[in-house]
This record gives C-alpha cells, structure tokens and sequence, in this order.
C-alpha cells in the first residue's frame, strides 16, 4: 500500500513540472537575403515574406508563391555554393530559377 501511495505522489508531483514546458511556434519565414560579390557583400530586406532559399535540381527549380505577382517583379537571386551565374524570372503565382547543377539559391522579391 505504501509503494502505491508513492507512485500515485510522484505522478501528481510531475503534473505541475510539465506544465511549465510550452511549446513556442517555429520562426516567420525569412524576410531578408544577405550575399557576397567580387565588389563587396550587401544585405536587403524584401519587406515581407518573399524570400527564401531553394537548391536546384539538374540546374533548375520553381518557387510558387502567390507573392510573384507578374513578370515585371524585380527579384534578387544570389548562389550561395559557389560564385556561378543565376537567372530568375518571375511570373504570375512563381519565380523560375537556372544556375549550376545543385547550389543553394537565395531569392527576394523586392517590388
């Protein structure tokens, strides 16, 4: 009977305790892009949440997001891997992407 009464104190004890844990939600997508290149690094904010990151895959990829309103976005995209060339274009509904083979891309729509 002793035992019992024991388990039954530690389980109510714990209660309390696991109160305390909250569960916090994960951070906004990113909002900003920083690069480098051969004529210095800059950072820029896209004022909202139209930026990100995207590997290629066989050079290409497609971010569909309904913040790409039209073709005459001016989107900024940068490789992260190496310093290879990077074309964007944007569309209505998505941002279409070509680079070299599987590099990370940093993209934001600034307008």
């Amino acid at each position: 009977m002793k035992m019992r009464s024991l388990i039954i104190l530690i389980a109510l004890s714990g209660l309390p305790a696991a109160g305390c844990f909250t569960y916090s939600a994960p951070a906004p997508p990113p909002t900003t892009m920083s690069a480098w290149s051969p004529a210095g690094s800059f950072s820029l904010s896209s004022g909202g949440n139209c930026a990100g990151q995207i590997s290629l895959v066989g050079g290409f990829a497609t971010v569909t997001d309904a913040c790409f309103t039209s073709a005459y976005n001016v989107v900024v995209c940068s490789d992260n891997t190496l310093p290879n060339p990077v074309r964007c274009t944007p569309t209505s509904g998505s941002l279409s992407l070509s680079g070299t083979g599987s590099d990370s891309i940093s993209y934001a729509r600034l307008k």
